[in-house]
């Protein structure tokens, strides 16, 4: 049904198009949201990764077994990625751009729980990309092995090969005296 909504869609059928995203829109506002941590982003990468499909229809094949959700969040995951990346770059500015603290000045709770939460995503981009996300999925997301096998395209054993050298990396960025 869906691979024949897909096809309906990229000759411009706006009705397959509508049907497709009533169908599976939910399933990919979740997996957005969740990695994302912010509505107004999720809306946007919600948004292109269903225009993302126009792109890439021949991509999805059903007779390969593998849903079209878990295509639509494959989609998902390389625009997260991307915008992550373009994070990354705009955090490492904002930090250039950050007047230092005076000497001897002490932070607010607030501000030392940003200083926490920042140091925590700045451990986390220091690590390998695939590692960010086989990391995210598993402890965030809450995904079986199974699935980010299926999400991120490696094998069994690529994935528990990442996920331990992602949680060593970041036990070691961590520790007090750890690369940050």
């Amino acid at each position: 049904m869906d691979q024949e909504l897909l096809d309906r869609a990229q000759t411009g059928d706006s009705a397959a198009f509508g049907e497709l995203y009533d169908r599976h829109h939910a399933v990919v506002w979740r997996f957005v949201v969740h990695r994302i941590h912010s509505v107004t982003v999720a809306e946007d990468l919600v948004q292109d990764t269903f225009l993302e499909i126009l792109k890439h229809r021949d991509r999805f094949d059903a007779e390969r077994g593998v849903s079209f959700e878990t295509f639509l969040c494959s989609i998902a995951d390389k625009l997260i990625r991307k915008h992550r990346r373009r994070q990354a770059r705009t955090l490492a500015y904002l930090e250039w751009l950050r007047p230092q603290a005076a000497a001897g000045g002490t932070d607010s709770t607030f501000e030392q729980k940003a200083n926490q939460v920042m140091d925590l995503n700045k451990a986390t981009l220091k690590l390998p990309e695939r590692q960010q996300e086989v990391l995210h999925l598993s402890d965030a997301e809450e995904f079986s092995m199974q699935e980010i096998v299926e999400t991120v395209g490696i094998t069994l054993p690529a994935v528990k090969s990442l996920l331990f050298r992602a949680r060593e990396g970041m036990k070691k960025l961590l520790k007090p005296g750890g690369k940050k």
